[in-house]
């Protein structure tokens, strides 16, 4: 069987342009992050870019958002809780929450809402049917800003600036990680690549989980927002996995393999 050295060649010129289009991806893009700020402004934020785009006004000043596993949005205010509207951001009053001071929102993997306070060291839950609210006892720690589900942890921006990381079998056991290297940190996400993700005032950097550090701090001033009051991410269960050929390593390989078998191909003309 003779084998045509002209569709490797054809492969190979497409795999290098998927390759140009990963690396072009990688370098003009990170992950989508949604931002609200002081005075109830809802926008998508660009974490490697610092690029914004508002979706519009709340209607009210959200302390945080977070989205639920199946993709809907939550806000949380000091006393109530909400839905927002993700296509316009209007929020839609759902009913009393008891957390008190409550400005942190984040969803279990399981769908439970939980919340805690400036006012209050304990972590409490919320029913995001009517806000009835539910003590899980104390962490030893008040709340800064946000809390956020990331690699099997729950971590928590603290009021005095740290971060915490949350053992949810046993809050006694709850501890502060260290302390950010930046001021008003009040908000906390994992983005798309798994990197943990944080706000403060008009900046959005990734956090070092080992020590509470900044890496890569990035502004996002002057497009429309005011200063970050939370932050959360939705990244659907059902991603394809093969988007991710895109990757140079990838690629590179399945050119070397192609251009293995052109050879081969070649040499069987002989």
């Amino acid at each position: 069987m003779k084998y045509s050295a002209r569709t490797p060649v054809t492969i190979i010129s497409f795999l290098f342009l998927l390759m140009l289009t990963g690396m072009s991806k990688i370098v003009l893009s990170g992950p989508v992050l949604y931002v609200h700020d002081n005075v109830g402004k809802l926008a998508t934020l660009d974490a490697a870019t610092g690029s914004v785009d508002i979706i519009g006004d709340m209607g009210i000043t959200m302390t945080d958002i977070a989205f639920s596993p199946t993709g809907d949005l939550y806000g949380i205010s000091f006393g109530r809780l909400y839905a927002i509207n993700l296509d316009t951001a209007q929020a839609t009053l759902i009913g009393s929450h008891a957390v008190p001071g409550g400005n942190t929102l984040v969803f279990g993997e399981d769908g439970t809402l939980y919340s805690a306070g400036y006012m209050s060291t304990s972590l409490y839950t919320i029913d995001v049917n009517n806000g009835a609210t539910t003590n899980l006892g104390s962490m030893g720690f008040f709340a800064g800003g946000d809390l956020a589900s990331h690699n099997g942890h729950l971590y928590m921006a603290s009021l005095s600036n740290k971060l915490v990381d949350i053992d949810l079998d046993n809050l006694s056991n709850t501890v502060a990680i260290g302390s950010f290297a930046v001021s008003g940190v009040f908000g906390l996400a994992t983005g798309s690549d798994n990197n943990l993700y944080a706000v403060a005032n008009t900046a959005v950097f990734s956090v070092n989980t080992t020590t509470g550090g900044v890496i890569d701090l990035v502004s996002f001033a002057k497009q429309g927002l005011g200063q970050a009051f939370g932050l959360t991410s939705f990244i659907p269960d059902d991603i394809v996995i093969a988007a991710e050929i895109a990757e140079p390593t990838t690629i590179m390989l399945l050119l070397s393999g192609l251009l293995g078998f052109r050879r081969f191909s070649k040499s069987g003309q002989k």
